[in-house]
């Protein structure tokens, strides 16, 4: 037998209509025999049984077949009419959310220009703001007195030096 003769607990659940605790005690009551391979994991072991025994124990494997369909070719001609409808659909769709994914650019396009200008508004009235700024500065430095006049004049002496001849 080769490695492809022998299943999973798990495939052979599925493929033999049965739980998986019925195969693992199929597999416990042949574990000995040549019918049941085992293999060390990470997890514990894994077993995989043969296909023959299983055949033996549940005889064919539980697989549907469906009886042929008669189908008329005016289903047919239908039926086709519906896949091409679905498939302009699709193809509808498609171009629909290309044009969103088109506007969503634009849209962000947009908002990055609108950014933008409103950031060199700012800049500008900033600069504006600056320009009056140094413009008062420029004004106050006018009215203060130049540097060494802080020396009182001889006809402008304080009250006091006045008073008391100082």
């Amino acid at each position: 037998m080769t490695n492809q003769d022998y299943l999973t607990i798990k495939e052979a659940a599925q493929l033999y209509g049965r739980s998986e605790q019925t195969i693992r005690r199929l597999v416990k009551q042949h574990v000995l025999t040549s019918h049941v391979h085992s293999e060390d994991t990470s997890k514990g072991k894994a077993y995989q049984i043969s296909s023959l025994l299983l055949q033996q124990e549940y005889e064919a494997p539980m697989v549907a077949t469906l009886p042929a369909l008669i189908v008329p070719d005016s289903l047919q001609q239908e039926n086709q009419q519906l896949r091409e409808a679905v498939a302009e659909r699709d193809r509808t769709i498609q171009q629909l959310q290309n044009r969103l994914f088109e506007q969503g650019d634009i849209m962000n396009a947009m908002a990055n220009q609108m950014t933008s200008q409103l950031t060199n508004q700012k800049m500008g009235h900033i600069e504006e703001l600056l320009i009056q700024q140094n413009a008062q500065i420029g004004d106050l430095q006018k009215r203060l007195p130049a540097p060494g006049a802080d020396e009182p004049s001889p006809d402008r002496r304080s009250l006091w030096s006045r008073l008391f001849g100082g």
